[in-house]
């Protein structure tokens, strides 16, 4: 009995060890990737990680962090040895060291201080709990939804969600040095607003903010609210989800987001992304389009050959020890979604009928040397919450609802966060739903502001910008 008490003993301690050592890599891969101490968000992320994403991590672990973890990983085990030897010996002096020592393992674990590894560890687990329990919450909600004005013809309706695209980066902006987006720059009616925030740095939490009511202060509200395409469904419109399979589908926080729309659609690739928009028109007389985009996703993978334009580029050249590894691939990546978003709007151009489309990318994207991310700290830089929303309109939508336009151009500078984008959709297809009390919409006239807020990684705590 003796001897297996010790086992088991002995089995704990090795477990312990193991994932105390984890844990140092986790918070060293973290330093060097992201410059910060790791969040609930990025071990949530891990949790939930899709494979496009964990392959994309593991590969720049490979070329960049593998040296650090092979440095801790000998460090670790030779201050275990020495400890061992120290105890073995049993001075009083020695055991002494020896306490030093093994407490000085557990330090990555008790930094930084004010969220340490524990308390994102323990935030990880409530929201996997709140995912989990409220999953099937909203299955009798309504929110009894109906057009004001029902015009003749096809109207088609879309919501572009990008990934870590940030505003600083185009050319759309007419002050990025690079011409980032030579083709939307040619599009009319295609409205850029310029001082737009995200609430989120993360998309497990922009996500739920995009497709629901609900805001930082009321997060966890959306378990409780069905997305917006159930209120185009109330409305008459049929509704469909076109997303990457590395985005909405393949991440565990965002299923349920999926199961209000009638038809899902996932594709390999982000230039898949506008034929299947074009077959769902084409079988479609009113219909409401949710387009999902892998975007600019770091590491900054998604573009084709002719989109390489700025060297060197992380992805091309990766023997590189340039600083503008990270920028040129990012930027590189920004062309290639220029054609993807042109892509959408010629096949909008193409219906005989009204049309309007809504881009917002979900967060944005903090670049410089050596670092490049977003979410993976409590104090966000700009750039991944400063973000681009877009709005194309076709002539006849213009025709229709030309007070509409007006408003739209004339907010197109004024402060707007995530709040207005639920309403904006809803409005622009001229749909009211009941308690829309803070209807914040870019169609009306007189603009309702909010408090502009963002979400942490934590999914708990809120800054004010």
């Amino acid at each position: 009995m003796n001897h297996i008490k010790r086992i088991s003993v002995i089995g704990a301690i090795w477990i312990l060890l193991t994932l105390l050592l984890l844990a140092y890599l986790l918070q060293v891969a973290n330093m060097v990737a992201y410059g910060g101490a790791i969040t609930a968000g990025e071990l949530l992320a891990f949790v939930e990680a899709n494979g496009y994403e964990a392959t994309d991590v593991w590969d720049y672990c490979m070329r960049y962090i593998w040296p650090y973890w092979l440095v801790i990983c000998c460090v670790f085990v030779g201050l275990l040895y020495l400890a061992w030897r120290l105890f073995i010996r049993g001075t009083r002096f020695q055991r002494i060291v020896y306490s030093a020592i093994v407490a000085l393992l557990f330090i990555p674990l008790c930094f930084p201080l004010q969220h340490t590894i524990f308390h994102e560890t323990m935030c990880v687990v409530h929201e996997i709990h709140m995912i989990r329990s409220h999953y099937n919450d909203n299955k009798e909600f309504v929110y009894n939804a109906k057009c004001t004005d029902i015009p003749e013809g096809k109207e088609i309706y879309v919501l572009a969600i990008g990934e870590s695209l940030r505003y600083k980066n185009l050319s759309l902006n007419g002050e990025y040095e690079r011409e980032t987006t030579p083709l939307l720059k040619q599009q009319t009616n295609l409205v850029l607003y310029s001082d737009y925030y995200a609430n989120a740095t993360l998309t497990q939490h922009a996500m739920p903010m995009l497709l629901t009511p609900s805001t930082p202060e009321t997060f966890e509200e959306h378990f409780r609210y069905k997305t917006i395409a159930s209120a185009y469904h109330e409305a008459g419109f049929k509704t469909a989800l076109v997303s990457h399979r590395a985005q909405l589908m393949n991440n565990g926080y965002h299923d349920y987001l999926a199961k209000d729309f009638d038809t899902t659609i996932f594709v390999v690739h982000d230039s898949l992304i506008a034929p299947a928009l074009a077959i769902l028109i084409e079988q479609n007389h009113k219909l409401f389009v949710v387009t999902n985009y892998l975007g600019n996703h770091m590491f900054y993978t998604n573009r084709t050959e002719d989109c390489l334009v700025w060297r060197p580029d992380y992805n091309a050249d990766p023997n590189s020890k340039s600083d503008s590894l990270f920028m040129n691939a990012y930027d590189n990546s920004v062309l290639y979604t220029d054609k993807i978003l042109n892509n959408e709007i010629e096949v909008l151009k193409r219906v005989e009928g009204i049309c309007a489309w809504l881009f917002v990318s979900d967060h944005g994207e903090y670049i410089c040397p050596h670092i490049s991310g977003h979410g993976h700290t409590y104090h966000p830089a700009k750039d991944e919450y400063h973000v681009p929303l877009i709005v194309w309109y076709s002539e006849k939508y213009a025709e229709a609802y030309p007070k509409k336009v007006s408003n739209l151009m004339h907010h197109k500078d004024e402060p707007v966060c995530v709040d207005h984008v639920f309403w904006s959709v809803l409005d622009m297809a001229n749909i009211n739903v009941e308690n829309q009390k803070n209807r914040a919409s870019l169609f009306e006239e007189k603009l309702i502001r909010g408090e502009r807020l963002i979400l942490l990684p934590d999914g708990k705590t809120i800054m004010q910008l």
